[in-house]
């Protein structure tokens, strides 16, 4: 009884961090903006585009470094989980509060963590790097 009932609360967090991913604000900037390369789930495309979901370069990377990409664009070799990817991603006109939104959206529903941009923060952090 104890091991069912373990199950259906895993799945009901399952459950709960998926809607939560749904209704995060930064989810239709993500839609608009990162799902073509990225895909909607944020796997990425294996060799050509790096995933955002899960992402050891995501989770290393410091907010200033996350806004600069958004800003600059990102060209050059990168490694993500193990594997190299080398193409150019465009800089993204966003404005800062959606800037914000979708890093904090690809760090909370893509990789479970927590808000790591307040929109005021953006255009220090664009000045910064």
């Amino acid at each position: 009884m104890r091991i069912q009932s373990f199950i259906l609360a895993l799945g009901c967090m399952t459950v709960a961090g998926s809607a939560l991913a749904a209704d995060h604000p930064g989810k239709a900037v993500f839609d608009r903006t990162c799902a073509m390369c990225h895909t909607p789930t944020g796997a990425g495309m294996p060799g050509v585009f790096p995933p955002l979901a899960k992402s050891d370069y995501f989770l290393k990377a410091t907010p200033g470094h996350l806004v600069h990409i958004l800003d600059k664009g990102l060209q050059g070799e990168v490694t993500v989980n193990g594997q190299k990817y080398n193409n150019i991603m465009p800089p993204q006109s966003l404005s800062d509060a959606d800037a914000a939104a979708v890093i904090n959206y690809v760090s909370e529903g893509l990789n479970g963590g927590k808000p790591l941009v307040q929109p005021a923060q953006v255009p220090k952090l664009k000045v910064a790097q």
